[in-house]
């Protein structure tokens, strides 16, 4: 395996781990507990994460990754190596290139998807294991999306079903500009509950290839890439290590969706926090924290004791 390794200048590095025919760019932040932070999408960036998690770095190592296909890391010329098996590789070839024997692994949405299905393939590499804002099945997930729809102003509703007869990307892999309107207005109150700082207002580009092939083909409420049908609900009980299921009260993810996994997982508490929607740790920074500064202090005590 072949590595590039950075240091930075604040008890930081960046670099890329090659290997599995593919460059993963990976930034860490502070020493101590390595909290590993997976990003959504499919095709979002670390950067999601930043600098909302960065007062963490006080007290544990932040370890970000780019996913494959997703910001600095590596698009690949076959889409078809877009997998969550892939994915749970690339992140074993991080560990052992920091070489790190245990994480607490947080996802959020999508990157909820992945904790999960590398928690389930490695539970001895978990210390803690964070689900924010996201399922254990894409049944309970697509159950959402077909609830938050029917709440959706009819004229709406039927723009979105126009547009999705019709087709949903241009000839360049890109979402058409009325169908991506008509989406980002029926999520936008489950996004946020007050206005993002201004760099959430212009993300950095999507990873579409990635997106298409594991989330999107049709809808953007439905899951019909490569996920569809995923489950974890019955492998959760591999984990062992203290879970924390969280989700906001306004946010894409129903509470009866995060009491599944809840149900699923061995040693969890579920919180749901008030005046948050799905990028909860944006709309209640410092609440955000202060719950994963708590976790961390319960997981090292776990830590200590087994």
């Amino acid at each position: 395996m072949r590595n590039r390794h950075i240091v930075g200048r604040s008890r930081g590095a960046e670099g890329f781990v090659d290997g599995g025919g593919v460059r993963i760019y990976y930034k860490t932040l502070g020493s101590g507990v390595p909290l590993l932070l997976l990003h959504g999408g499919p095709g979002a960036d670390h950067s999601d994460f930043l600098p909302a998690l960065q007062p963490l770095a006080r007290r544990c190592q932040l370890v970000l990754i780019d996913e494959r296909g997703s910001g600095r890391s590596e698009r690949l010329k076959d889409p078809k190596g877009y997998t969550l098996n892939h994915m749970v590789k690339d992140i074993e070839r991080v560990r052992k290139h920091l070489q790190v024997r245990r994480f607490v692994v947080l996802g959020h949405s999508f990157g909820g998807i992945l904790a999960q299905a590398y928690a389930t393939r490695h539970p001895n590499r978990i210390l803690g294991l964070v689900l924010a804002g996201t399922g254990s099945s894409a049944r309970c997930i697509d159950r959402d999306f077909r609830n938050l729809r029917k709440r959706l102003p009819a004229r709406l509703r039927a723009r979105l079903t126009r547009q999705e007869k019709a087709g949903i990307f241009q000839a360049d892999g890109t979402y058409k500009k009325d169908y991506a309107a008509a989406s980002a207005e029926a999520l936008a109150p489950y996004m946020y509950t007050k206005p993002p700082p201004a760099r959430f207002k212009h993300t950095p580009p999507l990873g579409m290839e990635v997106l298409r092939e594991m989330w999107v083909r049709r809808s953007d409420f439905h899951i019909d890439g490569n996920l569809k049908g995923f489950d974890f609900s019955h492998s959760l009980a591999r984990v062992k290590a203290p879970s924390l299921v969280v989700i906001g009260d306004h946010d894409l993810v129903s509470t009866a969706t995060a009491d599944i996994s809840r149900a699923c997982l061995p040693r969890v508490t579920l919180v749901v926090m008030a005046e948050c929607a799905h990028m909860m740790f944006i709309d209640q920074t410092a609440r955000f924290n202060r719950l994963l500064e708590e976790f961390l202090n319960c997981c090292t005590t776990h830590q200590g004791h087994s």
